[in-house]
């Protein structure tokens, strides 16, 4: 987190992060774990707005974004 931004500044910005990179997912086909990852990403979202919910969410969105990119990966794979 930049150290100027509030958490109410930045953690709207990494849960839309967590939302795209859940959407891709379910996209490609991988809903199961997108609803799981989106259901947690609300539970956090919608408690205390605090620096532990700032890593959480960075921790959702990161993986959120790793699944998408192993999905479109191994679709890649199966392509070729």
């Amino acid at each position: 987190m930049h150290p100027d931004a509030s958490i109410a500044e930045v953690l709207p910005r990494v849960y839309r992060r967590v939302l795209d990179a859940v959407e891709t997912l379910q996209r490609g086909g991988g809903r199961t774990e997108a609803t799981r990852l989106r259901r947690t990403a609300v539970a956090v979202y919608s408690g205390a707005w605090d620096a532990k919910s700032h890593r959480r969410l960075e921790e959702i969105a990161t993986r959120a974004e790793l699944a998408a990119r192993e999905q479109e990966r191994r679709k890649g794979l199966r392509a070729a």
